[in-house]
């Protein structure tokens, strides 16, 4: 027994190989030597198909991810987007992002994070597909090598594919980047265009209710079923040309894309008023009407807006009111005047500022115009701390006084005893040199060239004293009504500061009591002369 199983010998007496299968083994390795180049010739093509297969599949999970990122294809995975806010807040509008100035970085970040990994997850499959393939089977001397071959040709596929998304992604974060800047850069552009138009047009901006310069007023939706409030609605991060709201709403976001056309309802950014239709677009001119109480300036004033809008004291001008507000006002007062009754005095509420009338003014040819009228009440005249509230007047060219002809002592004097008595509430019992003197200081006081601006004195009450003896003879021209004031009238120090002080100066008599219906011609002389030296295209002979 010893003898079978020791020495080397007994192995293979324990073991013998059959003459048949031994001369199998040794064909095989003759054929297989044989057939060497060519297998050689085989797998150079194969392992090179399969180099490109895993760089293409690699390429093809990459984008396949990468557009369910971006929300395209049946697995659309795009990062949440968070919605926008109601109403402002700190930075934040009630407007989407636009998306090269937030949306796209969370969508880089998110490719990223979800596309990027995708050759490591297709080398994955690979290794695993190629070990269940390969790995343990028969006959083992052929299918170790060609495992072997084939996991070298997917680590060296899977490398290049890695290669070619990084670049691939590296490209989208500069194009990207290039594009954010872009738009960054014509956000800017758009901006100055913007605002250098509206210098060249001469728009200045100031709130009808607080009298503040507004910049740029802020937009409510157009939405009818929306009211959010937009607090600067300019070229920026929620838009460039168009933005958003959160409604779904496309605003736009510049004057020349109609901003300012009306269509969205403009707001104060200081008070939280509403502005005019037209704010921020259209130049604008201001016409304070100054003067004491009781010398008709609100009918004055009611008469010039009546003229304007219903009559022809536009002068061939469209006029229409650009606020709701004004439109309210000035139908109380309007009645009064066609009923022939007086007017009330014009109160200020305390702690609310002055609201203007505003009226958007289209002349025959060029462009229209936002004309905003304030009645100032009296009592604010000689209460110098009151009456620098009044900011609006800082931006005025043209400065509105009324005169009252009741008040001048030299035609109180000529008026019969009875008449006296009956006029004498309708009389203002504040000298004028006093009035005036007041308003001249406060006006510059508050930082206006009064040398570079008009003054339009109004005389009311003319149809009262209009057949005074002391008017005999008195025309309706500025330079006869100047020379009756300097002369029988007693006023020359009053005109002597006027002209002093103001660049240009006009005198009109008026009546405010409409006659058959009628607006009279002194009034409508008056509103044509105002709209001709602010610079509208109208059809004026004053």
């Amino acid at each position: 027994m010893s003898g079978y199983y020791g020495g080397s010998q007994s192995r293979y007496r324990r073991n013998p190989v059959p003459s048949g299968d031994g001369a199998a083994v040794g064909c095989g390795c003759l054929v297989a030597m044989c057939l060497s180049p060519l297998l050689l010739w085989l797998l150079i093509p194969a392992t090179s198909v399969m180099v490109v297969c895993a760089t293409g599949h690699c390429l093809y999970e990459y984008l396949k991810r990468l557009a369910s990122v971006m929300g395209v294809g049946r697995w659309a995975a795009a990062a949440p987007v968070p919605p926008p806010p109601d109403r402002p807040a700190g930075r934040n509008e009630p407007a989407y992002v636009h998306y090269l100035f937030g949306p796209a970085l969370v969508d880089l970040r998110h490719a990223v994070r979800v596309a990027l990994p995708a050759p490591w997850q297709v080398g994955r499959r690979y290794d695993h597909l190629i070990r269940r393939t390969f790995q343990g089977r028969d006959p083992a001397g052929l299918m170790v090598p060609l495992g072997i071959v084939s996991w070298l040709s997917m680590a060296v596929g899977i490398g290049s594919g890695f290669l070619v998304v990084t670049m691939l992604c590296l490209i989208q974060l500069t194009i990207v980047g290039l594009m954010a800047f872009a738009v960054i850069a014509a956000g800017f552009v758009l901006r100055a265009a913007d605002s250098g138009m509206r210098v060249v047009k001469g728009v200045r901006t100031s709130c009808p209710s607080c009298h503040q310069h507004v910049h740029y007023p802020s937009y409510d939706c157009s939405a009818s079923s929306c009211g959010r409030r937009h607090r600067d609605i300019r070229p920026g991060r929620f838009g460039v040309v168009k933005r958003r709201c959160a409604c779904g709403t496309l605003l736009p976001t510049l004057l020349i894309m109609g901003s300012g056309d009306g269509r969205m309802r403009a707001f104060c950014p200081h008070c939280g008023e509403p502005m005019s239709a037209g704010a921020g677009a259209v130049p604008e001119i201001v016409i304070p009407v100054l003067g004491a109480a009781t010398t008709g300036k609100t009918r004055l004033m009611t008469a010039l807006v009546m003229g304007l809008v219903e009559g022809p004291g536009g002068h061939g001008a469209t006029t229409r009111f650009a606020d709701e507000q004004s439109a309210n006002a000035y139908r109380g007062l309007a009645d009064k005047l066609r009923a022939g009754v007086h007017t009330w005095k014009t109160i200020k509420a305390k702690d609310a500022p002055l609201r203007a009338y505003s009226l958007r003014v289209a002349p025959p040819s060029g462009s229209p115009r936002l004309l905003h009228i304030f009645d100032a009440p009296g009592e604010l005249v000689g209460r110098s701390e009151l009456l620098r509230e009044l900011r609006y007047i800082k931006v005025a060219r043209t400065f509105l006084f009324t005169l009252d002809l009741l008040s001048v002592d030299a035609v109180w004097a000529s008026l019969p005893p009875e008449e006296q008595a009956r006029q004498a509430q309708l009389r203002s019992d504040v000298p004028t040199d006093f009035v005036f003197g007041q308003l001249v200081q406060n006006i510059e006081g508050l930082g206006v060239a009064t040398t570079r601006a008009r003054l339009v004195v109004a005389l009311t009450k003319d149809d009262l004293v209009c057949h005074s003896p002391v008017l005999a003879g008195v025309g309706h021209g500025s330079e006869d009504i100047r020379r009756w004031l300097e002369g029988p009238a007693g006023l020359d120090g009053v005109v002597r500061t006027m002209r002093r002080h103001f660049g240009e100066i006009r005198f009109f008599r008026t009546s405010s009591w409409l006659h058959d219906g009628l607006i009279d011609h002194s009034v409508l002389d008056l509103s044509g002369w105002i709209l001709a030296k602010e610079g509208l295209r109208v059809h004026n002979s004053a």
